[in-house]
């Protein structure tokens, strides 16, 4: 029945090819569009401040279009922006200064080919890229400092279901790379049918700064990852109180605790506040009901929350961490000493499965937005911000990474995260905690 039934499809694409001219493969592709449909995810925004006026040639991410899911075969428009966050201009066709698109890696890799697009040559597909690894070039004739140039290519769907990505990073081609690292694509080639393709086992991370489009069960959300060895960083956690504090508690910008006060590299915003813009925090502005061990002081601080029946805890003794589903089952006998841990709550992930806490949740928490989270596995340590999710969501989306155990930590307003000399995501207010990564 199955021959049967192939047969009359591969007679269906003849017919069609006889009838308009075109050839079996472009007769194909009409059939399977005639069950298949094409869609597009919504766009990213660009970030609320972007450092401006360094030295030579630089440049920041600025939004994209949204994600598409693509029939075999079809294409769609991609559109991203990089904002010239340097002192030098780009100059549209001339070598040293014009303001290209490269591939990158981990997909295809730095100036490879990719399945997705191309000028059809060494392999690739011929959708009008300037070379099979020059994506797309600056469109303005001239994009001086503080200019936004929006770079337009054509992406080209594979013929086997599944999930694509194409990785790019700006250049100036014939004088250096630039900024942002991480920038990518993500193409799901849908069955002929219209279904999604089966989900791979593990979304792929890169060591280092990246953003992540992740798809679980409940939708398809974005990271903005940093992902470092255990073995190569030293954890703290830090405060701007040095006492307990009750009201006008000190706080501080994200890069402050990073660089002036660490000589860190990279870092995220800690537990949940009080912020001042609140109405109901005008008698506790900045202050926070979680016990955060600062790792200067060598000292809890809100250690009266240890005994919190509903906090978790994530900790660190030198490069072990410890995460605690009940930050109470940190005094018990047996709990190493600690260089930095952080309660907050809910606990997200323990041994790679689902913490459900969801009778513990506010109806805030299950309300889609920008979230914060922590995680380790066997190797490396993670700095997470997932968006737009719930607090359950943004669990399911760091199990999909490969996390094992995750604490969820603040967001919304107060999301800040910032890697090698600059936000990524932030600042966002002043915080009265945060978590910091060294090299040792």
């Amino acid at each position: 029945m199955r021959g049967i039934v192939a047969a009359a499809s591969a007679v269906c694409v003849l017919v069609a090819a006889i009838l308009t001219g075109a050839p079996p493969a472009r007769a194909a592709a009409a059939v399977v569009a005639a069950t298949c449909a094409d869609s597009e995810g919504p766009g990213i925004a660009h970030p609320a401040t972007v450092e401006s006026g360094k030295p030579g040639f630089h440049a920041a991410w600025y939004g994209q279009s949204g994600y598409p899911r693509l029939c075999p075969g079809h294409r769609s428009t991609a559109t991203v922006a990089f904002y010239n966050n340097g002192s030098f201009g780009w100059l549209q066709n001339a070598m040293g200064q014009v303001a290209y698109l490269g591939t990158w890696s981990p997909e295809p890799g730095q100036d490879r080919v990719s399945p997705l697009g191309g000028d059809g040559t060494n392999g690739s597909p011929n959708t009008g890229w300037p070379r099979y690894n020059r994506i797309a070039m600056q469109p303005a004739l001239w994009v001086g400092p503080t200019q936004v140039a929006w770079f337009q290519f054509t992406i080209q769907a594979p013929m086997t279901p599944g999930y694509y990505r194409l990785y790019l990073r700006p250049l100036i081609e014939g004088a250096t790379w630039l900024e942002d690292y991480g920038v990518f694509w993500q193409v799901t080639v849908l069955n002929p049918d219209g279904s999604l393709p089966p989900q791979p086992a593990a979304v792929y991370t890169p060591v280092g700064y990246s953003t992540e489009s992740v798809t679980t069960s409940a939708g398809t959300f974005t990271v903005k990852l940093v992902k470092e060895p255990l073995a190569q960083v030293s954890v703290r956690t830090l405060t701007a109180n040095s006492t307990d504090c009750s009201n006008s508690c000190p706080a501080k910008p994200l890069d402050q605790y990073v660089t002036s006060e660490s000589g860190g590299f990279a870092g995220m915003h800690g537990s949940y506040f009080c912020p001042p813009d609140y109405a109901a925090c005008a008698t506790m502005v900045n202050t926070y009901s979680y016990a955060v061990y600062n790792s200067d002081l060598r000292r809890w601080l809100t250690s009266g929350a240890l005994t919190n029946p509903y906090n978790s805890l994530a900790s660190w003794n030198s490069g072990t961490p410890t995460f605690y589903q009940h930050v109470a089952q940190y005094g018990q006998s047996g709990s190493p000493p600690v260089t930095a841990a952080i309660s907050n709550y809910p606990l997200l992930l323990q041994g790679g499965s689902l913490i459900d806490s969801s009778s513990l949740l506010s109806s805030g928490q299950l309300v889609r937005g920008t979230r914060g989270a922590i995680g380790v596995d066997g190797t490396y340590v993670y700095l997470a911000i997932v968006y737009p999710a719930t607090v359950p969501e943004t669990a399911g989306v760091l199990q999909m990474i490969g996390v094992r155990d995750a604490l969820n930590l603040d967001g919304g307003g107060s999301a800040a995260l910032w890697i090698d000399g600059g936000y990524v995501v932030g600042p966002g207010r002043l915080l009265p905690n945060a978590i910091v990564l060294t090299r040792p």
